[in-house]
């Protein structure tokens, strides 16, 4: 019975001791005259790699070029592999591994790269992706519109966005609601928004960029929002023997005249007072009410009772 536990115990430490093995990946500097550098983010699964034991090796056929493990930079919040591939000629085709620690796995990258001597990728706003699979790199708003504000258009075209609303809201106190392509984010002085979560002045058009998943793509985009004035809405109600026939004019545009006219004449007029002008003991017949630009053809009828 010992010698059954001391082996189960054995198998436990042997099996620990081998999940926690990572890839003994290592490349001779010396060996190399020139090198590439890339400030990466890795992805396995679309997981982001943060973990002290997780890594990424580059690979020329089987020959390592260059390995790395995970820096957290503080200033951004955020977990980047510093990479140096070495070669010695220029276009070698460099191919890529992860290292999962906490699922104890390597993963290769279907997505190479050709080595270009001196050259640098990546940087801590705009990193090259290291990802399998390959991540989104579409940077698009698909709307864009404003919380409990209606929008009565919103049209994006070529990076502008356009956004009209009703009068009666005021554009110094909007909160921008938005969606965008799959894992893409939506920046504002390289400071990232989140869909509702801030009020913006947009009395002046307003500039964002969009940042794709995989961080390869960087769309600028202005939003312009401007006003539509609200419909005015008339009703009549018609005269019968015992009372007169009316006319109610509703409008957001507080202090506006109202004229009420019949056969080309003024017979009465009001400013809209608390949203409405009412006229009242108007007989049957054919008016016109007209309030700026907007103008209505009423018809007051005769009923009988």
């Amino acid at each position: 019975m010992k010698k059954i536990a001391v082996s189960f115990i054995l198998l436990v430490i042997s099996a620990q001791s081998s999940f926690a093995q990572s890839p003994n990946w290592n490349v001779n500097e010396n060996d190399y005259q020139y090198t590439m550098t890339f400030i990466a983010k890795l992805n396995v699964d679309g997981k982001q790699l943060i973990n002290s034991k997780d890594k990424v090796a580059a690979f020329v056929g089987n020959v390592c070029r260059g390995v790395s493990g995970i820096t957290y930079v503080a200033s951004k919040k955020n977990y980047y592999a510093y990479l140096t591939v070495f070669s010695n000629k220029q276009g070698e085709s460099i191919t890529f591994k992860l290292y999962d620690s906490a699922n104890n796995k390597t993963v290769s990258v279907s997505k190479p790269i050709i080595f270009v001597m001196n050259e640098h990728k990546g940087d801590l706003f705009q990193s090259y992706s290291i990802a399998e699979p390959s991540l989104n790199s579409a940077a698009e708003i698909l709307s864009f519109g404003f919380m409990n504000t209606p929008s009565l258009s919103s049209i994006i075209s070529n990076g502008l966005v356009k956004v009209n609303i009703s009068e009666s809201y005021s554009l110094s106190n909007l909160k921008p609601v938005f969606t965008l392509s799959k894992g893409a984010s939506l920046f504002e002085n390289r400071i990232i928004l989140n869909s509702g979560d801030l009020f913006k002045n947009f009395v002046s058009p307003v500039s964002y960029e969009v940042l794709s998943e995989d961080e390869s793509t960087l769309k600028n985009y202005k939003v312009e929002v401007s006003k539509s004035a609200d419909p005015t809405l008339f009703y009549k109600k018609d005269a019968v023997c015992y009372a007169p026939g009316a006319i109610k004019v509703m409008s957001k545009r507080e202090g506006s005249e109202v004229q009420i006219t019949s056969n080309g004449k003024t017979i009465a007029s009001k400013k809209i007072i608390n949203g409405e002008a009412l006229f009242s003991n108007l007989s049957a017949g054919s008016y016109i009410a007209t309030i700026g630009s907007e103008w209505k053809l009423i018809n007051i009828l005769m009923k009988e009772k």
